[in-house]
């Protein structure tokens, strides 16, 4: 028993690290202020060119998480809910240097800006969220609670569809928080058509984008989740210790992006509410832990590259190799192209672009490729399928 309690307690304080760590993540930026000296009050122009270095700062790190073209759509919202509290995300600052230009002040700073702090500030206003054309979730998640002799299921008992149970609704209320769209459990269970290889516990991630699809749900996070007892602690209370593993899966290519393992234990009078309160604390470290890893990718994504995956169909190899060579000198956004497959007249490439998919999907229609007629079959947020005719 004290060995389990001194594992519950170095775990719990590794998970607390690890959060820390992430909400601590800084980048250090270079700015100046500018202020107008007034009846040669300069100390409060000091200040005040001090506080818009820092507000220019903070403007730089939104930067790295969102491009231009955000930032001045949202301006507003920026400005009101986080440009009006710059302190809050500077941790610390230098004075580099100062000038006077005639009744101007320019203090310049360097800034260690919390990435961590602004990008959750981000997305409780639907910025992040908004950009990545706010992808719907589906939560798979198979739990089994003392007593239960079977997993409860995104299909239910023996196939039987069932309510949401508690790891689904913990997750959920987790990312509802941050904005996160979610795909009706009910509603997708009577859409889904699966064979008996999709009646089971332990879904792949192939398996899990074939339902995620079914459902139109951009992301679909599947796992297990299993409580188990652990034994009487005296006083008629009951010791319950609750392990899950879950992953979040694209549907449109298969990239995994966020994964998690967490333990947890709790105590109750019934093993029965015992193992939903351990099964709560679990999923609930779980979803802010994998909310933190989805987010950090979605800002990666849209302040700089996204991979996206594209499949071309209709040219031989030579016509491929030049089709290549547009893509890469003419086409505004793609940064690098890796070729993955060519089969006779299909090729599959990934790139990583600057812009959405359905960004790039509309420069290519518009685009005059000359040797080239190009037409866009499907895409979705991460994928493209083209078909490519020659002139």
């Amino acid at each position: 028993m004290v060995r389990g309690i001194k594992f519950c307690l170095v775990l719990l304080l590794s998970i607390i690290c690890v959060r820390d760590a992430s909400a601590q993540e800084t980048r250090t930026v270079s700015a100046e202020g500018v202020a107008s000296i007034q009846q040669g009050a300069v100390d409060m122009a000091r200040d005040a060119a001090l506080e818009d270095a820092q507000k220019r700062a903070v403007e730089q790190a939104i930067g790295i998480l969102i491009d231009s073209q955000t930032q001045v759509e949202n301006y507003q919202l920026i400005s009101d809910k986080i440009l009006s509290q710059t302190k809050g995300y500077i941790s610390r600052y230098n004075v580099t240097g100062e000038t006077q230009e005639g009744s101007l002040l320019r203090v310049r700073v360097t800034a260690e800006v919390s990435l961590g702090k602004l990008n959750d500030d981000l997305s409780a206003i639907g910025i992040l969220l908004g950009q990545m054309h706010k992808p719907r979730t589906m939560i798979m998640i198979a739990e089994q609670n003392i007593g239960h002799e079977w997993y409860a299921w995104w299909l239910g008992y023996h196939g039987e569809q069932t309510d949401i149970g508690v790891v689904e609704n913990t997750f959920m209320d987790v990312f509802t928080q941050k904005g996160f769209e979610f795909i009706d459990h009910a509603t997708a269970a009577k859409e889904i058509r699966v064979t008996a290889a999709y009646k089971t516990q332990d879904l792949t991630v192939e398996q899990a984008r074939t339902l995620g699809n079914q459902a139109d749900a951009e992301v679909v996070i599947v796992g297990k989740a299993l409580a188990k007892l652990y034994g009487d602690i005296g006083g008629g209370m009951k010791s319950v210790q609750a392990d899950l593993s879950a992953k979040a899966v694209r549907t449109d290519t298969g990239q995994v992006i966020a994964t998690a393992t967490t333990h947890a234990a709790a105590v109750h009078i019934t093993d029965t509410s015992a193992g939903i309160e351990a099964l709560k604390k679990a999923s609930n470290q779980a979803a802010n832990e994998m909310m933190e890893k989805i987010l950090t990718v979605y800002s990666r994504e849209a302040g700089g590259t996204r991979p996206i995956n594209i499949t071309i169909t209709g040219l031989d190899k030579t016509q491929f190799v030049k089709f290549k060579d547009a893509l890469r000198n003419q086409v505004r956004g793609i940064t690098d192209l890796h070729e993955r497959s060519f089969n006779g007249t299909t090729a599959r490439i990934s790139v990583d672009s600057k812009v959405s998919a359905q960004t790039l999907s509309d420069d290519l229609l518009l685009k005059d490729f000359g040797t080239f007629a190009v037409e866009v079959v499907s895409s979705t947020p991460n994928s493209l399928d083209l078909r490519i005719t020659p002139k």
